[in-house]
């Protein structure tokens, strides 16, 4: 199970990373695009943070309340099939998320499965690592629900805006 862990936060490490670099060449290439922003990466109360932008939303429904997540990117990974969403700031190691929100979600083509990182809003963590069943298609917008652990569902939309990552 722990290197099953591992093996997950490196996957998210990977995908993050790419995520960067693929706004990072967006903006330099002179591309337009919608997000026009590339995440900013900096120190939150001693811990590493990045505070993703763009337009990605998701939504999430847990035991009766909505939870609302903006300022995302959609990363399209090729090598995984699958779409990662990071949506709003992740303060890697600090309880609560530093009180920041922020949702990782990939959204992966069968036969891998679907994972739901975190999801944190007002300091406090909604459901963490979780694997889960999506719908719609896999690079706009669909939903998802959970199949273990504490009981949620939710959506997310890209709002058109894809980056290529590895």
């Amino acid at each position: 199970m722990a290197a099953l862990v591992h093996a997950r936060l490196g996957l998210t490490a990977l995908l993050g990373c790419a995520a960067i670099a693929a706004a990072i060449a967006t903006a330099a290439a002179g591309a337009s695009s919608s997000s026009g922003c590339s995440p900013l990466r900096s120190t939150i109360s001693g811990h590493r943070a990045i505070a993703y932008c763009g337009p990605a939303t998701v939504v999430i429904q847990i035991a009766g309340a909505s939870y609302r997540f903006h300022n995302g990117i959609c990363d399209r990974s090729a090598m995984m099939g699958g779409l990662e969403l990071n949506v709003g700031t992740l303060v890697q190691g600090a309880a609560g998320n530093a009180g920041r929100p922020f949702v990782g979600l990939l959204i992966a083509r069968p036969p891998s499965e679907s994972e739901a990182f975190e999801a944190d809003t007002g300091g406090r963590q909604l459901f963490g690592d979780t694997v889960v069943a999506p719908g719609g298609t896999l690079l706009s917008k669909g939903a998802f629900t959970s199949l273990y652990g504490t009981a949620f569902s939710g959506s997310w939309n890209c709002h058109g805006v894809i980056h290529a990552g590895p």
